[in-house]
């Protein structure tokens, strides 16, 4: 079931559930999880915004060859995957996030009041998506989670500053400023997007949205939640397909 927030009582399609087993591994070598988790981010310049997403100039989604059978995870939620619940709103051939950054999607149904978590997808960063409607997300919102290029969050917000200042704001006064009553942690926005530099792991990650994705009031439960996980390990099994959520039960024994 699309997990969904708690006093909504219309009830969705179930999602098949093919080959399903417990603590999936994330299927990627560990150059594969670099390049994807550190690829540019959504305050990179050279990303353009399609459908409401961020994509990189020239890597904009094509369509599938036969539209009428549209890839798992293009345009709707699949889970036949047995990996991750995948979700792309155009993508010809979406692919699972290859690394777990933290997130959990209850948190962020929560606080930013979304009734459906759709489902992710990796494009240069993770995107995780979200809708408030039971018509499978006419008009999905998302955040999106990579880590940073630089070792530490001063680092990644120096540079994030001096690029949307010269590059992308044409404003030399831009500049982050520090998340309320969270240590470290450092915002921005420009225009309807909006970003946040984390601490708390060995790397620091780059949180991604558009205003209409959530308050000011709600993204901060976001980001606490976000500053609190632990660290995952390069390479650690999936504990479930919904990020944050319960991990899937063990397989039955045969016999």
């Amino acid at each position: 079931m699309i997990a969904r927030s708690p006093g909504r009582n219309a009830l969705l399609p179930s999602l098949a559930l093919v080959g399903l087993v417990a603590a999936c591994p994330q299927r990627v070598a560990p150059e594969a999880v670099k390049a994807a988790a550190a690829g540019p981010g959504a305050d990179d310049p050279r990303v353009v915004a399609d459908t409401g997403e961020l994509y990189a100039k020239g890597e904009a989604p094509s369509s599938p060859a036969d539209p009428s059978v549209p890839a798992p995870g293009s345009g709707a939620p699949d889970e036949t995957n047995g990996v991750c619940r995948l979700y792309a709103p155009k993508l010809a051939r979406p692919e699972c996030c290859p690394i777990d950054l933290g997130l959990d999607a209850a948190t962020v149904q929560r606080a930013c009041g979304h009734s459906l978590y759709l489902g992710e997808s990796v494009h240069a960063t993770c995107g995780y998506f979200f809708a408030d409607d039971d018509a499978m997300a006419t008009k999905p919102v998302s955040l999106r989670l990579s880590f940073a290029l630089q070792a530490t969050v001063k680092d990644a917000v120096k540079a994030h500053d001096e690029r949307i200042a010269f590059r992308v704001a044409n404003d030399p006064e831009f500049h982050s400023t520090p998340v309320p009553g969270i240590k470290d942690a450092y915002w921005s926005r420009h225009k309807h997007l909006r970003w946040a530099y984390l601490p708390g792991w060995s790397r620091p990650r780059l949180l991604s949205w558009n205003e209409e994705t959530c308050s000011d009031e709600g993204i901060l439960e976001v980001i606490r939640q976000l500053v609190a996980a632990p660290e995952v390990r390069e390479g650690a099994p999936r504990r479930a397909k919904i990020p944050g959520g319960a991990p899937e039960p063990e397989p039955a024994a045969a016999g």
